[in-house]
């Protein structure tokens, strides 16, 4: 009966002149749900419940359900998905093979921590000694194989004391080596626990004065065809917002379609759930227009993940987060998982006619 009470609670309506009526849209979340195993969050993302929306349009985009259960499988084999899941593993292999990836410093870990150098780093004391050593001013951290952005501190030295430094994150928290310490060695829900401490990523000044409080990605979808072909068949700029740490989606961002042709950056959507929720061409924090800015070095972002994705090959499909930075394009992570709902979104469905017949070449066939 929980379950069936949190299913309904799901179902919101979009209100507005050019959506169909509340009683509506709630039927066909409902019907869709049932009979078609889509989301009310899905409905609501790919804006469904407007007025002329067919059947037609809604069998283009690709379903969670089907991603999980259907696309991934045939596409990705599980046992290479440590290389991307893994952020340890994920660095330490692309860092080797010279693709530009966050420079790395260590991993924190109470038990099993080291840096670069194999030095111990599981105690207060070895994380003084990495920081107050290296004299590392800004860095970020990120659980060792987090997702979402969940415990992603990106932090700037604020002060020094005798025995202490004291770093204050995006939101204007401030962490001592005890807070940071505790943050680190509480459990994550993932499976392997620990802490990468990396580098922190500056975007390039087009990309920053967009939104300043996070690193804005560009995320690339590839796909590797049974000829062994690499295509793009998503592209989109996330935007984080004021005071947040990272530029999720899923934590009131903001997502905008990129043209993989040319690198133009279309409108930006906010999820309805969230403060602002619905299409900008501003930022609403800064005022910043993006919409029909170019990516700086767009083509070069393109050519890095088709050079990445080339060292996966047993991964036929993955989500690249990309930086525009001032020293050219740097990857941030790759991921095995990638959800399909944020990039359909902004781009539309997925399932062109072209790509179905791909698919298919897989043994995939989809509703059409």
């Amino acid at each position: 009966m929980k379950g069936i009470a949190r299913v309904f609670k799901r179902i919101v309506p979009t209100a507005g002149a050019d959506f169909k009526p509340p009683s509506r849209q709630y039927i066909e979340m409902l019907w869709l749900g049932a009979f078609y195993r889509l989301s009310p969050l899905e409905y609501r993302a790919f804006e469904f419940g407007r007025r002329g929306v067919t059947r037609e349009k809604i069998r283009s985009y690709l379903r969670v359900y089907d991603a999980e259960k259907r696309l991934r499988p045939a596409l990705n084999s599980r046992p290479w998905a440590p290389m991307l899941t893994n952020k340890l593993l994920f660095n330490s292999y692309f860092s080797q093979r010279h693709v530009p990836v966050a420079p790395l410093y260590g991993m924190f870990h109470p038990l099993f921590g080291s840096d670069l150098e194999g030095k111990p780093l599981s105690s207060r004391e070895d994380l003084f000694d990495l920081l107050a050593g290296r004299d590392i001013q800004e860095f970020a951290l990120k659980p060792l194989a987090g997702k979402t952005g969940v415990s992603v501190l990106v932090l700037a030295l604020r002060e020094k004391t005798p025995g202490d430094l004291i770093y204050v994150d995006r939101s204007g928290q401030e962490f001592n080596l005890d807070s940071l310490v505790r943050h680190m060695s509480r459990p994550v829900p993932f499976v392997e626990q620990g802490f990468l401490l990396e580098a922190r990523v500056q975007n390039h000044p087009v990309i920053a004065r967009i939104n300043p409080d996070s690193v804005n990605t560009c995320r690339l979808v590839t796909f590797l065809n049974k000829k062994g072909e690499l295509k793009i068949i998503l592209s989109v700029l996330r935007i984080g917002v004021k005071g947040k740490n990272t530029d999720n989606w899923h934590t009131g961002g903001l997502a905008a379609s990129i043209d993989p042709a040319t690198g133009r950056i279309g409108a930006g959507l906010i999820r309805q759930d969230f403060p602002g929720g619905g299409w900008h061409s501003a930022h609403p924090d800064t005022g910043v227009v993006f919409e029909g800015v170019t990516v700086p070095d767009w083509d070069d972002i393109v050519a890095l993940v088709y050079r990445a994705a080339a060292m996966t090959p047993f991964i036929r499909t993955i989500g690249w987060d990309v930086a525009a930075t001032p020293q050219g394009p740097v990857i941030i992570e790759a991921n095995f998982s990638w959800g399909p709902m944020m990039c359909q979104a902004c781009c539309g469905g997925l399932l062109t006619p072209e790509l179905r017949a791909e698919f298919a070449q897989f043994g995939l066939r989809f509703p059409s």
